[in-house]
């Protein structure tokens, strides 16, 4: 669910962590506010750049998570009785922009040129030198 946007996803791939977001929020929405030992709430200050407020808002209890073995024991039930097998791998489509793999827009040096000029951090020579 939190993975980095940097990936392609598949529609059905990206919907599963658009529910699985929905189901994080939804289950942590009403969780009360952090209290200190005295009692009372505790809270954060944020500034806003645009409005150049500060304001204020209230720390929530810590995240439990313990609607995950449910989810987890329907998904293996429904796989067991689905009765079918799991699914082959598909071709890419026409489309998908993962068939051209890395796009850096300009063709990658030679190992040997890279070495030459690539300097290592802190002994401040080429990684050849070594």
């Amino acid at each position: 669910m939190y993975a980095s946007k940097r990936f392609c996803f598949t529609p059905i791939v990206y919907e599963a962590r658009i529910l699985l977001a929905g189901l994080d929020y939804n289950n942590h929405v009403p969780r009360p506010p952090k209290r200190r030992p005295d009692g009372s709430i505790e809270y954060r200050k944020l500034y806003n750049k645009k409005s150049r407020k500060w304001s204020l808002y209230a720390i929530k209890e810590e995240k439990e998570y313990h609607y995950i073995p449910e989810i987890q024991r329907s998904i293996v039930r429904k796989r067991v009785s689905s009765g079918r097998g799991l699914p082959r791998l598909s071709k890419m489509r026409p489309n998908d922009p993962r068939q051209h793999g890395l796009l850096s827009g300009v063709p990658a040096p030679t190992t040997q040129e890279l070495l030459a000029t690539q300097v290592s951090r802190g002994q401040g020579q080429t990684l050849s030198q070594k």
